[in-house]
């Protein structure tokens, strides 16, 4: 097993250097992994929209031995559905954008790693309990998603986070319960970074027998449980 300290995605992210962004089609010379590039960029709005509309005829229409993509610029709804259909992709990173309906995600069955990043306008992401391969779940900056029970179903992650913000605004997302967890003893890496949970309970993560990396939120209803988690915690 692969070292989960910091999640699968520190590990990937090495894989690939920044400044081997693909940003044009014919960047693409049919690499497995790549980093994405194709807005934010210093050039004129056509120049861009152009660029994005070839990406996703690109992504649309061809068959590719695309296995892992990594964005972290803004993406849009177009850009997003596009990518759903590589359904041969075992890894999507996303770090933000307005992409509000993410159903055809279902459509990546082969997905194994996932991050859901600055989807503020998603309020649903239950359809993520369709990709039954799920190794790693990260969710950060979902703002309008509380309800993680669906996770419960997904026996294969190892490698979860669930977080908001913890270097802009510091806004903490709120989880209903941590209750599913008890459900996932199979979990090596549970990360809480900037999330609050309604129900107050830390108690649900002690049921993970296979935990070995944790990071909590700084959180008063944590206080009178820290003591349960402190061979975490040195």
């Amino acid at each position: 097993m692969e070292n989960l300290e910091f999640g699968y995605w520190h590990i990937f992210e090495k894989e690939i250097a920044a400044d081997k962004s693909l940003t044009y089609i014919r960047d693409y010379q049919g690499q497995e992994a790549i980093r994405l590039r194709i807005t934010q960029l210093d050039m004129t709005a056509k120049e861009q929209n152009q660029i994005v509309n070839e990406w996703c005829k690109f992504l649309q229409n061809e068959k590719t031995s695309i296995k892992k993509i990594f964005i972290g610029t803004r993406i849009s709804q177009k850009i997003f559905d596009a990518i759903c259909m590589q359904n041969q992709l075992e890894g999507l990173w996303i770090k933000w954008g307005v992409y509000p309906n993410i159903r055809n995600i279902s459509k990546l069955g082969n997905l194994k790693y996932l991050h859901l990043g600055g989807g503020s306008s998603i309020d649903d992401i239950s359809m993520v309990e369709s990709l039954s391969q799920l190794i790693t779940f990260e969710s950060s900056h979902l703002y309008k998603i509380s309800d993680y029970g669906f996770l419960a179903k997904l026996h294969n992650i190892i490698d979860l986070l669930i977080e908001g913000d913890p270097f802009g605004s510091m806004k903490k997302v709120k989880i209903k319960t941590l209750k599913f967890l008890e459900e996932m003893p199979q979990i090596v890496r549970l990360s809480l970074s900037m999330t609050s949970i309604d129900d107050h309970s830390y108690l649900p993560i002690l049921k993970i027998k296979s935990l070995k990396y944790l990071d909590l939120p700084n959180d008063k209803d944590l206080d009178k449980d820290v003591h349960h988690f402190e061979k975490f915690l040195n």
